[in-house]
């Protein structure tokens, strides 16, 4: 009778620590998230090139991109973002939609949110962003995947699992500006 309880006390301690990891791992990756979304909006260039995964793409598109070239990319894309009224104003991180151990990395998936000011109004969206951890969950990368579904990123890291759950393709919602009128 001493090894069952043995047995069954190892099991759920066992079952205890996966979930304890677990629950960890999710808070981290929020965390990280949003280290990644806050320095996007500031234009943290430095920041974003940390959080960005760049080189774990062995087969991927993205594993022949310096990072010069990727920074190169970001200014370039905020200066034409600006030119055209346009401004991202918030990136709110939602719900975690997967998180999966594949091979020797974690791949999850997180629901976020924009908030895009443009002439007349903000555009709200909702899109996925891509995280990906070598460590056991103790760091993050991330790669947006606005405009993308799974098939989409998979050309760009062939490695990524078909289990993974991206966000539901939603229109964006457009909040006009109120139009104010002038006082005879």
């Amino acid at each position: 009778m001493n090894k069952l309880a043995s047995l069954v006390f190892a099991l759920f301690f066992m079952v205890i620590m996966s979930k304890a990891q677990y629950t960890q791992q999710l808070t981290t990756v929020r965390a990280q998230a949003k280290i990644f979304t806050d320095a996007s909006i500031k234009k943290d260039y430095k920041t974003v090139m940390q959080y960005t995964n760049i080189e774990g793409f062995p087969k991927g598109k993205l594993s022949k991109m310096t990072e010069e070239r990727v920074l190169k990319l970001l200014q370039t894309s905020d200066e034409q973002m600006a030119e055209q009224g346009r401004e991202i104003k918030s990136i709110k991180i939602g719900d975690v939609l997967s998180i999966l151990k594949v091979g020797f990395e974690f791949q999850c998936t997180l629901e976020q949110i924009t908030d895009t000011k443009m002439q007349y109004g903000s555009i709200i969206s909702k899109s996925t962003l891509l995280a990906i951890s070598e460590d056991n969950g103790k760091t993050w990368k991330f790669n947006d995947g606005t405009g993308r579904d799974l098939n989409d990123m998979k050309k760009i890291i062939p490695h990524l699992s078909d289990k993974l759950v991206f966000a539901r393709t939603e229109t964006p919602k457009l909040i006009k500006d109120p139009i104010i009128k002038k006082q005879p």
